[in-house]
């Protein structure tokens, strides 16, 4: 059995049915054999979340229960560097990562270096890219599997029908076919890298063993990403092209864009429209960061659904969480070792001892640019856009404007949405502030017109210097407010999904978020409650609070998306949940408790604490486009109260049981 995955259209998915037409014909009936038998699965265009590599081109994984034979035409090498001539080579499993390139003879350089491609900036490698992409895969899948399965690669030339020769040998030996190649050609290129292993006393091609073979197969990324109703609608928005996001789009890059505003108010799409009218007029290629993993795979999703790469010929827009894509630097720049993880208690101190290798000359823009040369997948953009740019640590941002210049560095500011301390200076590392375009936010093109009116009122109760104009446009919008938890409640999730799919949406349009108490461990897995209690009721749930969840974005659209409450910011939904919402509230108010005041004695801690805990939850609130769930915990909670002041005085807003 063989199946093919990706959107129709693209190289990459021509390549993907030229790799499946090699293999049925160097395997007569494999196609028809069951899939207990031979499972082939060639998946195109394939998106990442939360790796250093997003794209790539295509994806095969594969399983042969009895094995499959193959005979090598040319003369591969074992793993001690022993000739391996006429064998008969078994293969068990498969997984690889392939790079397509389209150019001809004239834009390529082969060698036994491998293969490097000609553009308009210089020339790359593309067997260092195919290299990136199958450590990425490779980490990808033992996320996945909690196993070290072998990821091959090759690059796919479809541009030349031949390699060279030199002296009558083929060039590269390895790593790379040609437009004319067989199946067998193609695993020839792919085991010649490392050389071919034994099981036993039989020459063997295995990737991984059958029962971590059987969770590759079925992972997330074999899985067709297929658009909602409201997803369209905001490829539509990001595809749209408004004067603003046009004017954007010629500037990020080369001059500082700076976009504020509260939450909902579209900061977040118009950096997105500005990245997608980049790449399509400008071949510009952007970096989107945020500290936010959920928003990055949401992010992801929809560039996977629109079809737009990460990287290539003609730019592209490309998703990071700014913590991993420091640590690469750091790493790449020697401030830490190569097999260090994150540390977070330490992060600080290193972005500033990294910075101070600049200052006392041990580092230059020398390194910067060979950095960007030799890892351009990973290092190179022409624009940086970051979210909630106000709330980011000082040396961090200090280091990534060392890296790419203060212009290069578009901005969108939360205003209020400050929740991790001191607010960032920007200002200083732009060359000419007269010239940075600031574009100020304020209509809330999130919410309907009543969930906008909502939230005013909410700030206005607690004291909040916080206000949206609420949308004009979009009259209507439900506020429900339930004691206890939300999954003691199915009849009313029933309720919430049927209206959600009368309006034309899905499970995927709807989140759903949790505090960190309603967050347990099992094994090696963190689990939501919520979601667990979904799960028992045969609902499909993306639970990210896990963090190898949050490495892959949702690709059905009967999942429903949950997610803790510090990673709700910049996500949306249809219908949203914020479940025990006091809950986060007294989190929130502790933990200002026993923060040091910024300010000194001008504000008394309580007063500082509650405020910054109604910052959290109207952050919070502004994150529904139609309807808004909240459920309380404590009848007594100050969130409690407040709440259902509100409601008694906004019947025709506030629904309360």
């Amino acid at each position: 059995m063989i199946e093919v995955i990706g959107h129709g259209g693209s190289p990459e998915y021509e390549a993907a049915l030229k790799i499946r037409s090699a293999l049925a014909s160097y395997w007569p009936g494999i196609e028809d054999s069951p899939a207990e038998q031979d499972h082939v699965k060639i998946a195109a265009n394939t998106k990442l979340a939360g790796y250093k590599v997003s794209d790539i081109d295509v994806v095969i994984a594969a399983k042969f229960a009895r094995g499959r034979y193959f005979v090598p035409k040319s003369t591969l090498k074992d793993k001690d560097g022993r000739r391996v001539a006429g064998a008969k080579i078994r293969v068990l499993s498969l997984v690889a990562a392939i790079e397509v390139k389209g150019h001809d003879a004239s834009g390529l350089s082969i060698s036994n270096g491998g293969v490097s491609v000609s553009y308009k900036e210089g020339s790359k490698s593309a067997t260092d890219q195919n290299d990136a992409q199958a450590q990425a895969l490779k980490r990808y899948f033992s996320d996945l599997t909690r196993q070290n399965p072998w990821v091959y690669r090759s690059v796919l030339l479809t541009g030349i029908n031949e390699l060279p020769r030199d002296r009558g040998r083929q060039v590269p030996d390895a790593g790379a076919v040609a437009a004319n190649f067989d199946f067998g050609g193609l695993l020839c290129s792919m085991v010649g890298i490392h050389g071919i292993g034994e099981i036993g006393n039989e020459y063997t091609i295995s990737s991984a063993k059958p029962e971590a073979m059987e969770s590759i197969l079925s992972a997330s990324i074999f899985r067709q990403v297929v658009p909602s109703n409201l997803d369209r609608k905001k490829m539509d928005r990001i595809a749209a092209r408004p004067p603003e996001a046009i004017e954007i789009a010629g500037l990020i890059g080369d001059e500082r864009v700076h976009l504020r505003g509260e939450g909902g108010t579209g900061k977040t799409v118009l950096l997105a429209q500005a990245a997608h009218e980049a790449f399509r007029s400008h071949a510009k290629r952007s970096l989107f960061l945020t500290y936010n993993h959920a928003l990055t795979a949401d992010i992801q999703r929809v560039l996977a659904l629109l079809g737009v790469p990460s990287s290539g010929d003609c730019g592209g827009v490309d998703a990071r969480t700014v913590m991993s894509f420091v640590y690469s630097w750091l790493r790449r720049l020697g401030a830490i070792g190569e097999d260090k993880d994150f540390e977070f208690d330490r992060y600080g101190e290193q972005c500033e001892k990294a910075l101070e290798l600049f200052e006392n000359g041990l580092l230059s823009d020398e390194d910067i640019a060979l950095a960007k040369s030799t890892n351009f997948e990973e290092f190179d953009y022409d624009a940086i856009l970051i979210d909630e740019a106000q709330d980011w640590p000082q040396a961090e941002a200090d280091l990534l404007v060392r890296l790419y210049g203060g212009n290069t560095i578009s901005l969108a500011d939360g205003m209020s949405q400050l929740v991790r301390g001191k607010a960032t200076d920007w200002r200083s590392s732009v060359r000419d502030r007269k010239g940075t375009k600031k574009l100020p936010l304020q209509e809330c093109l999130r919410m309907k017109g009543n969930l906008g009116q909502f939230a005013n009122i909410v700030a206005e109760r607690a004291g909040l210097n916080w206000k949206i104009i609420p949308n004009s446009e979009a009259a209507g919008g439900r506020v429900i407010i339930r004691d206890g938890a939300f999954k003691e409640m199915p009849d009313l999730h029933e309720e919430l999904l049927a209206k959600a799919r009368s309006d034309g949406c899905e499970p995927i349009d709807c989140l759903y978020c949790v505090p960190s108490a309603g967050v347990v461990t099992r094994g090696n897995r963190r689990v939501s409650v919520l979601g667990a209690a979904m799960g028992e009721r045969g609902l499909s749930v993306w639970d990210g609070v896990d963090p190898v969840a949050r490495r892959d974005f949702p690709r059905s659209t009967k999942e429903n998306r949950i997610v803790q409450y510090e990673s709700c910011r910049g996500l949306e939904g249809w219908v949203v949940v914020l479940d025990a919402l006091d809950d986060l509230w007294a989190a929130k108010y502790r933990d200002a408790l026993a923060e040091p005041s910024s300010l000194g004695g001008a504000i008394e801690p309580e007063v500082r604490a509650r405020r910054a805990a109604w910052t959290w939850c109207l952050m919070a609130m502004t994150r529904p486009i139609d309807t808004l769930v909240i459920t309380l915990s404590d009848r007594g909670s100050e969130v409690s109260q407040v709440l259902n002041r509100i409601a008694q005085a906004y019947p025709d807003i506030v629904e309360v049981a």
